[in-house]
C-alpha cells in the first residue's frame, strides 16, 4: 500500500518529521549565534559596543552576559571553568601580585643615544603636600622606592625642588657640603649650623635619608644626591657596592643608579662622588647622564677629575648642568680651607660666579660657617647650587 492510501495517524515506514525538528532548533540556533557574534564583533569600529572573548578549551561550556551602560553595550562571552581548574589557558600559579613593576626608561639593546629637542620646562605649579614631602605627580613607584620623573605637565623635579635665591648678577657663589646622611652628629650640625643658602649633599650609603631631607629642607637649604663613581684605583679605592663602575654592562650601571635616586626625594640635582675612573670613560657615563636628564634632574660635575668628560656628555645631551671650581676642604688644615674661601669669592668677581664642594667635616663645617657670616660685607652672593646650572629647558 502506498503513503497516500495509509490510514491517517499511522506512522510510516521512514523516519517522521518530528524527529527532525530538535535537530533544525539546534542547527538554527548555532546560526543565530553565529550571526550575532559576526554582528557584535563588527560593530566594535562605531565606539558603541566592546567585545570580550575568553578563550575556552573546545569542549568548555560557554556563558553570555550583555551589558548596558552609558559607555555602550558589553558582550563577554566567557568559559565555565573545568572542574580541575587546568585548561589550556589557565594561569593558575602565577602569582601576579610578587611582580614588581620597573622603571619604564630600559634601554633598548645597542640603543643609540641621540641629542634630543629639548622641551621648554616651565615650572608649573604642581600639587606639593609641603616642601619636604615629594609632590605626587613627580615620582614613580619601582623595584627601588621612588624615583624622580618628569611630570605629565612637563613639571621637572628640577622645576620644584630647586631653591630660588631671587638673585641674579654677579658675584654670586654656590658651596655644596657633601657626606651627610652618614654621621648623625655630622648631619645635625651640618643642618643646624650653615645657613640656608648653602646646599647639602647626602650619601645614598646614609641611613634615614628621608627623615635628613626633610630636615633640611625645613631649615631652608637645598639638597643634593652624591652618585659614588668608580675612583681611580679602584677596586682598592671602593666608594661602596652599588659604585657605578665603567668595566660593567649597562644595564648594570642603570640598576645602580636608580637604586641611589630612589634612596630619598625632593632634590633637584646630582653630583658625583669621586668617580674620576667613570667620568673619564664615555661609553659608561653617556646612559648614565642621559637617564639624569630624562628625570628631570641636574647634573654637577664636583670639579675633581681633571679627565672628566661630564660636562662635555652634558652639553650633548642637553642635560643641565655646572662644573665646581674649588674643593674647599682639599687639605683639612683651617688657614687653608679659608685660603680657598678667598680664592673662590675672587673667581666670583672675575666671572660673575663660581661653585665649590666639601665634606661635612666639623672643621669644614665650622670654616664655612664662619667664612658665610660676612661674605654679603664683601659683595659675595651665596645661592643655592642649582640657581648656577646651565639650564637648557628655561
Amino acid at each position: 500500500m502506498d503513503d497516500l492510501h495509509k490510514p491517517l495517524g499511522k506512522p510510516a515506514n521512514g523516519p517522521s518529521r518530528q524527529q527532525f525538528v530538535l535537530p533544525a532548533i539546534l542547527a538554527a540556533a548555532t546560526c543565530v549565534l553565529s550571526l550575532t557574534a559576526y554582528l557584535v564583533i563588527d560593530a566594535r569600529d562605531d565606539g558603541t559596543t566592546t567585545v570580550a572573548v575568553k578563550d575556552a578549551a573546545p569542549a568548555t561550556p560557554t556563558s553570555v552576559t550583555t551589558s548596558t551602560s552609558g559607555a555602550g553595550t558589553t558582550t563577554t562571552i566567557s568559559a565555565t571553568p573545568s572542574p580541575t581548574g587546568v585548561d589550556g589557558n589557565n594561569n593558575a600559579g602565577i602569582d601576579l601580585t610578587n611582580v614588581k613593576p620597573l622603571s619604564p626608561i630600559d634601554p633598548l639593546p645597542e640603543e643609540k643615544v641621540a641629542v634630543r629637542e629639548t622641551p621648554s620646562f616651565k615650572p608649573v605649579q604642581t600639587k606639593k603636600l609641603s616642601d619636604w614631602m615629594p609632590a605626587p605627580d613627580l615620582v614613580e613607584k619601582s623595584e627601588f622606592g621612588s624615583l624622580p620623573r618628569i611630570s605629565d605637565g612637563n613639571v621637572r623635579p628640577l622645576d620644584a625642588y630647586s631653591r630660588s635665591s631671587g638673585v641674579s648678577g654677579a658675584n654670586r657663589v654656590a658651596i655644596v657640603v657633601g657626606g651627610l646622611g652618614l654621621s648623625q652628629t655630622g648631619t645635625q650640625a651640618a643642618i643646624r649650623d650653615l645657613p640656608s643658602s648653602i646646599s647639602l649633599g647626602f650619601s645614598p650609603f646614609g641611613n634615614s635619608l628621608q627623615r635628613w631631607m626633610q630636615n633640611a629642607r625645613r631649615e631652608g637649604h637645598e639638597v643634593v644626591l652624591q652618585l659614588p663613581m668608580e675612583p681611580l684605583g679602584y677596586p682598592t679605592i671602593n666608594p661602596g657596592p652599588r659604585t657605578l663602575i665603567s668595566g660593567v654592562e649597562q644595564g648594570q650601571n642603570l640598576m645602580n643608579l636608580r637604586w641611589a635616586l630612589g634612596r630619598m626625594t625632593n632634590y633637584p640635582v646630582v653630583m658625583n662622588y669621586l668617580g674620576a675612573g667613570f667620568t673619564s670613560k664615555p661609553n659608561a657615563l653617556r646612559p648614565v647622564l642621559k637617564e639624569i636628564r630624562d628625570r628631570g634632574l641636574g647634573y654637577i660635575d664636583d670639579g675633581s677629575a681633571s679627565a672628566s668628560e661630564a660636562i662635555r656628555l652634558s652639553q650633548d645631551l642637553r642635560l643641565p648642568h655646572a662644573s665646581g671650581n674649588i674643593i674647599v676642604d682639599s687639605d683639612r688644615d683651617k688657614d687653608r680651607m679659608r685660603n680657598n674661601l678667598k680664592a673662590l669669592e675672587s673667581l666670583a668677581k672675575a666671572r660673575g660666579y663660581a661653585i665649590a664642594t666639601a665634606s661635612a667635616f666639623p672643621e669644614s663645617v665650622e670654616v664655612i660657617k664662619e667664612w658665610a657670616q660676612d661674605a654679603e660685607k664683601r659683595d659675595i652672593i651665596i645661592v643655592p647650587v642649582s640657581n648656577l646650572l646651565k639650564d637648557y629647558g628655561r
